[in-house]
């Protein structure tokens, strides 16, 4: 991100450019939770067949695959609310005083707080997932 600010640039260009580097991480990492949500999904649903022989506690692993599936449709939302918020935030580069930056950095540290929580989310459950891979595959 700091390679995209110069010496020209003023207090406000820089804010604007931080707020656009975030969003481009932002997107990143909601498409990669997606793929990683299903990694975790079919490696739960293969434990879950008769024909694999780990012995698994099937409760803990129907119980993940839920959480799975609830987090990737939080994901999904995500996704759409991000690309809607994308899209609104073109209107910053037309923002002519502060009022008009105001309004999009509040928006922008909103769901800024939104993603956090749905990172750490993430996060937790992968943890749990890790430790039920653990305890059933070793």
């Amino acid at each position: 991100m700091m390679e995209k600010f110069q010496e020209h640039h003023n207090d406000e260009e820089i804010q604007i450019l931080s707020i656009q580097s975030e969003s481009e991480d932002w997107e990143e990492h909601l498409i990669y939770i997606s793929e990683e949500i299903n990694f975790f999904s079919n490696i739960l649903k293969s434990g879950l067949k008769e024909t694999i022989e780990v012995e698994i506690n099937r409760e803990d692993a129907s119980y993940l695959k839920k959480q799975l599936d609830l987090l990737n449709k939080a994901n999904e939302f995500h996704l759409t609310t991000f690309f809607d918020y994308k899209n609104k935030l073109e209107g910053l580069k037309e923002c002519d005083d502060v009022q008009c930056e105001n309004f999009y950095l509040k928006d922008h540290l909103v769901f800024k707080n939104t993603l956090r929580k749905h990172f750490k989310d993430f996060r937790q459950l992968k943890i749990l997932i890790f430790k039920f891979l653990k305890v059933s595959f070793n």
